[in-house]
């Protein structure tokens, strides 16, 4: 019960009584390719689901994608997501649902007597609109609509970002910058993304560095996706900021923020899976099957 409550404190920080240096974690995707690159990605394009995180991605030759996962965090949290996108001319619209289920928990009286039980979750509706500017530049903006519950309480606020995306070095390079603006507080989220398509590898490599108030090594993430053929790829990645759950108290200890994944395509049907390190909390694994629809 106490990893489960400090996971999910870690999730989900608060309905009522949020500090404002304190960002909640909207970010609490289901995107097996978005764990398996340890969160990172802001600039990768190839994966139409990367809109969440930086509205101004469009994935070259789209015409339409739709996607469904899942995924299952230590201590019994669920998280599952659906995403589409449609492509005409330059602009690319994305709609999608991510339903976070953090479990039952205990309810007790002011003299502690067990009287019951109660559910805590979060319910985002997400919307983008993408376009792209050139060849080499492409601009978005998303907006979520986010409802949290605790037992009987609920609270709703709005997620609005706004991203750009340079691509340079023929098409080698990709920057981007993400900012969100957070209605709940007053402390807004700066995320700055680099992918590089390495020479004579095929791999991408990315960095990706989000500012949340204050510059420290937790705001780092890297990621690596590998190409292994048309069909089959692979995903890597370190999330800095997950290393503080590396100890012993809470269970069997590894690399915490450590993530691999890989994907399967065969005629525009992907399966897709991944596994990312909580550290002592334990491992989230997801799953996805997603489709996309080329020119």
């Amino acid at each position: 019960m106490n990893k489960k409550i400090l996971l999910t404190f870690l999730l989900f920080v608060s309905v009522s009584g949020v500090k404002a240096d304190i960002i909640p974690e909207t970010d609490i995707l289901a995107s097996p390719s978005y764990w398996g690159l340890a969160r990172s990605g802001g600039a990768l394009h190839v994966i139409p689901e990367n809109v969440w995180i930086n509205p101004s991605l469009i994935p070259a030759n789209l015409n339409y994608s739709a996607s469904a996962e899942l995924s299952l965090l230590p201590a019994g949290i669920r998280v599952t997501q659906l995403t589409g996108r449609f492509s005409k001319r330059k602009n690319t619209v994305s709609i999608g649902l991510n339903n976070e289920l953090y479990g039952e928990f205990d309810e007790r009286d002011p003299e502690g007597v067990l009287t019951g039980d109660f559910t805590a979750g979060r319910i985002q509706y997400f919307a983008a609109l993408s376009r792209r500017l050139s060849s080499k530049l492409s601009a978005g903006a998303s907006a979520r609509y986010v409802t949290d519950h605790i037992a009987d309480s609920r609270d709703a606020y709005s997620v609005l970002s706004y991203g750009v995306t340079i691509t340079l070095f023929q098409d080698k390079t990709h920057l981007a910058f993400v900012y969100t603006d957070y209605s709940l507080t007053e402390q807004n989220h700066y995320r700055f993304s680099v992918t590089h398509h390495l020479e004579y590898l095929p791999l991408k490599m990315n960095i990706d560095y989000r500012y949340q108030g204050r510059h420290e090594l937790d705001n780092l993430t890297l990621g690596g996706y590998f190409q292994g053929s048309e069909s089959l790829q692979f995903m890597t990645g370190l999330d800095f900021r997950r290393r503080g759950l590396q100890t012993d108290n809470l269970g069997t200890d590894y690399i915490a923020g450590i993530a691999l994944g890989g994907k399967y395509s065969f005629k525009g049907v992907s399966i897709n899976l991944s596994a990312f390190s909580y550290g002592g909390l334990g491992t989230v694994t997801s799953l996805g099957v997603s489709y996309i629809n080329g020119r």
